[in-house]
């Protein structure tokens, strides 16, 4: 099977990118096959992801959001209407519908808000496909951190499980700052091991494994296509493209790619079978009628 390219930096190109790929795969089918499965590549493309990110100020979420997914900031509104309440940006890197980001509160707060702040979780995780929770490198109060997640989070995942995965933000800043690596833009040696014992330390506090800590450095482009990669294979496949769409291509890998692609031509075969076995069952309805009489 022909893969395509990764496209360049505009929804309409990777749109008809992969019209044109599903196209090629589907030659064989009717029309009528061949259009159905073109809508439902569209609606797949067209799904607008929306992505709850949490950490205390100064974690470095908005530098993080403008590094993946762009600069312009399409709306900003209040979902609850109060002072302390999340607030949603629509980042768009692309002329596509955009992602949306809700900057949830509550991280690094008094816990005499925790009761408000449940309520506002509650009625907003069944939204969210998504959490990313940022903790910086150099950050070693983390007991505010685990107890808005023991006593905010954790009690609404129960009843809606999305994937959260923590990012150990800002990796450029833990000691021995001076060991980074200004020309390949990575941590030295001691870096590495000390950010290796910060991934067990947040592993320990919030009992996950370290495979869902990833580590960042937004400012030196450090880390983000792993993330992307990582985000990418917790969705489910028909969510996934909603973030792929938005992503900046430069942090696009091409093992993600091969990923997305791969899901979704999984799951456009699977909306193929189910539209085969709608037309069995109509077949079998109609000659049971011929049958009966």
């Amino acid at each position: 099977m022909h893969t395509p390219a990764i496209p360049p930096e505009s929804t309409p190109p990777l749109q008809n990118c992969l019209s044109q790929w599903l196209d090629k795969q589907t030659r064989h089918l009717s029309a009528d096959y061949r259009q159905y499965l073109q809508d439902e590549l569209q609606k797949i493309l067209s799904y607008q992801a929306t992505i709850g990110v949490m950490g205390k100020s100064g974690a470095g979420k908005s530098s993080l959001c403008n590094a993946l997914f762009g600069q312009e900031e399409s709306a900003v509104s209040d979902v609850t209407g109060g002072t302390r309440s999340p607030q949603e940006i629509t980042l768009a890197s692309q002329a596509g519908r955009g992602i949306s980001l809700f900057d949830m509160p509550g991280v690094g707060e008094s816990l005499q808000n925790h009761e408000e702040y449940g309520e506002q979780y509650q009625a907003l995780l069944p939204k969210l496909d998504l959490i990313l929770w940022l903790i910086k490198a150099d950050d070693r109060a983390l007991s505010l951190d685990q107890q808005c997640y023991q006593k905010l989070l954790q009690p609404h995942l129960v009843e809606h499980p999305i994937p959260v995965l923590f990012v150990v933000s800002q990796a450029d800043k833990i000691e021995p700052c001076r060991e980074w690596d200004e020309q390949q833009h990575r941590p030295g040696p001691m870096q590495q091991d000390n950010l290796a014992i910060k991934q067990r330390v947040i592993a320990d506090s919030f009992n996950i494994p370290t495979s869902h800590i990833n580590v960042i450095a937004a400012a030196e482009n450090y880390g983000l296509q792993e993330l992307v990669e990582h985000i990418v294979r917790v969705l489910p496949h028909e969510r996934k493209w909603g973030v792929v769409r938005e992503t900046k291509p430069e942090q696009i890998s091409n093992t993600t790619w091969q990923l997305c692609l791969a899901c979704l031509w999984q799951l456009l075969g699977s909306r193929l079978g189910d539209l085969a076995r709608k037309g069995k069952e109509v077949m079998a309805d109609k000659l049971s009628t011929l049958w009966g009489r």
